[in-house]
């Protein structure tokens, strides 16, 4: 039995800043997806600490109180550096936590320098620009983008534009995003095609790798729809599940496992892609702080895989516990 702490923010810990407004900061984890991680660590055996955020965890340290393990569910707000701040921590107290390490998980977190990563390790993905805060745009790059703050997640401040509204759109677009984020804004060219997640848990071997293709409610793919913030909260949407074999889909489990070696130990992880009409893969994310909701896509993509939701929690923390502190390095 491990004494085993959850690090999360809940939603009154982000809100409660003054500042805070949802469209910037929905970043907490809902306290469906804590007390069912909880409620399956107990059941395997293990004492239960629901710490919750970094300051309640270095508390613990003052106090001497500090557990045998973490799970990660850390994600806080407005920082470049938000989620790279709980492994940071957690690796200076000696504490082996689930998820990957300070330098993956900024590296997944900042756009920016992620995709010449993947431009270096041949894994396409859509073209951009990026745009710092103050910079001034004078041609519009593509017929149809996405723009979105380069350190951002869950879809926060995407946004679509196409030539038809004209460059001085693009520009407040830009201008507005760079106001509400203070960070460079990233400028993709449009994939239309399916939008494709793929799920994985494993770092030397996968443990398990599925995948489900986000829908409409009448089973068609997404082709020229966005999944914005809005869109991904309200609806009209359904996930169906995919077989990553077939020929057409197979360079999508073939990216995310070089990805998985490349970048581990990131335990678990979900990558976002879209696959256009000539079945061209692009990554569009590397989430390594997926959600692990009993009803969001890497539940769904274990129970696909023949994993109750139970069993996806354990083999989580059985591939966490098989590296050490030391295979971070």
């Amino acid at each position: 039995m491990l004494k085993i702490g959850i690090l999360f923010e809940n939603q009154s810990d982000i809100m409660s800043n003054p500042s805070a407004r949802e469209e910037t900061h929905y970043h907490w984890r809902e306290n469906e997806e804590v007390e069912a991680v909880a409620t399956e660590l107990t059941a395997l055996g293990h004492d239960v600490d629901l710490i919750g955020t970094l300051d309640n965890l270095l508390e613990r340290w003052r106090n001497n109180r500090l557990p045998e393990f973490i799970w990660n569910l850390s994600v806080r707000t407005t920082s470049r550096n938000r989620t790279a701040l709980a492994p940071a921590i957690l690796e200076q107290l000696g504490i082996p936590y689930t998820g990957g390490d300070a330098t993956v998980k900024s590296l997944t977190l900042n756009k920016d320098f992620l995709k010449p990563v993947l431009l270096w390790r041949g894994i396409s993905t859509p073209p951009w620009f990026r745009y710092g805060v103050g910079e001034q745009i004078t041609q519009p790059p593509w017929e149809k983008c996405i723009l979105k703050p380069a350190c951002e997640g869950y879809s926060l401040g995407l946004q679509f534009w196409e030539a038809s509204t004209g460059l001085t759109e693009l520009q407040h677009k830009v201008q507005q995003l760079h106001q509400q984020f203070q960070a460079a804004v990233l400028c993709e060219q449009f994939i239309e095609g399916r939008e494709i997640t793929v799920g994985v848990v494993g770092n030397d071997k996968p443990v398990f790798i599925g995948a489900v293709e986000t829908v409409t409610k009448e089973g068609k793919s997404l082709e020229q729809q966005v999944l914005d913030l809005q869109a991904k909260r309200h609806g009209g949407f359904q996930k169906i599940n995919i077989d990553l074999y077939i020929p057409q889909l197979r360079k999508l489990r073939e990216i995310s496992l070089d990805l998985i070696e490349l970048l581990k130990p990131l335990d678990y992880a979900t990558f976002d892609f879209r696959v256009s009409a000539d079945n061209q893969a692009y990554l569009l994310d590397i989430n390594a702080d997926a959600t692990l909701h009993p009803q969001r896509s890497f539940a769904q993509i274990a129970r696909n895989n023949g994993l109750s939701y139970g069993q996806l929690i354990e083999v989580i923390l059985e591939t966490a516990r098989l590296k050490g502190i030391g295979d971070r390095a």
